[in-house]
């Protein structure tokens, strides 16, 4: 590059440190926030080769939806340069078509789930209410509302009793197990909502990094506190954030239901809460 004053190129040799200040905090910073997940496959013996054909993965399915030129499906090449991927592995990867959409009985299950602890009749007075299994405010009721006959009332039970997200009382009523349902236990459920709400919480902090209306993300951080003060602290965290989030969904419930009947377009909308203590890795 040729400039006309000993000025410009400084600006621009100035301006080349810059970015690569920058480059080198942002590589820093995605170290930093790999590395709960990196523990996290290891554990689950999830190794690098297996890793990388993932993030390949992503990178080609990225770059083939968002960086379209005038609404055209980008080429293999121009993928291969934003992306570093190489052409052959871009072309495999292309037709194999890997991504992972969520079942319907999935989505099945998370709405009915959210209906059953936030909706009366199945929720009063923010306390799941046990079920009959059929007849008027039931289970089949409450399948019925979500599935559209697509998946019968009776599989859908079956398959939550064989998991113990429900039990069979001695009156023939089905309740809620919540505590198992907030179990550690890895079901296709928890791994689906792990990926789509750490998701949108990345493209929220992300985009709040590139564009210069903010999307809202707050968070609350000390770290000289006692044990005893922590405890507390995480005691209040939970009710408060419970609460929110109860009174939230009861809220989106009913206007999704009053505006899936409208003509489109629709969207969607996901506010998380979530608490973490360094007392948990002990």
């Amino acid at each position: 590059m040729i400039f006309s004053h000993n000025s410009e190129a400084l600006s621009y040799t100035r301006s080349m440190i810059d970015e690569n200040k920058q480059n080198q905090l942002l590589k820093t910073a995605i170290k930093h926030l790999l590395k709960p997940l990196i523990r996290f496959l290891i554990n689950k013996q999830i190794t690098l080769p297996s890793l990388l054909e993932v993030v390949k993965s992503a990178y080609v399915e990225v770059a083939e939806k968002d960086f379209t030129l005038k609404e055209k499906p980008p080429t293999d090449s121009r993928i291969n340069l934003l992306t570093g991927v190489h052409r052959k592995d871009v072309k495999r990867l292309r037709d194999l078509n890997q991504e992972h959409k969520a079942s319907e009985r999935l989505s099945i299950n998370s709405l009915m789930l959210a209906s059953w602890m936030g909706e009366e009749p199945y929720c009063i007075d923010g306390i799941p209410q046990p079920l009959a299994i059929n007849g008027e405010n039931s289970f089949e009721a409450l399948a019925n509302e979500y599935s559209r006959q697509n998946i019968h009332a009776s599989s859908i039970m079956e398959s939550w009793l064989q998991m113990g997200w429900v039990e069979k009382n001695k009156d023939h009523k089905l309740s809620l197990n919540i505590d198992l349902l907030q179990d550690n236990q890895l079901t296709e459920d928890q791994l689906y909502f792990f990926a789509q709400n750490l998701a949108d919480h990345m493209a929220t902090s992300t985009a709040n990094l590139i564009n210069k209306e903010k999307n809202f993300e707050r968070a609350v951080f000390y770290n000289k506190l006692s044990k005893s003060s922590l405890l507390a602290l995480k005691k209040s965290a939970k009710s408060q954030s419970l609460a929110v989030l109860k009174d939230l969904n009861q809220q989106a419930l009913a206007l999704q239901k009053q505006d899936k009947k409208a003509p489109g377009p629709h969207y969607r909308f996901r506010l998380g809460s979530y608490l973490y203590t360094d007392l948990d890795d002990e």
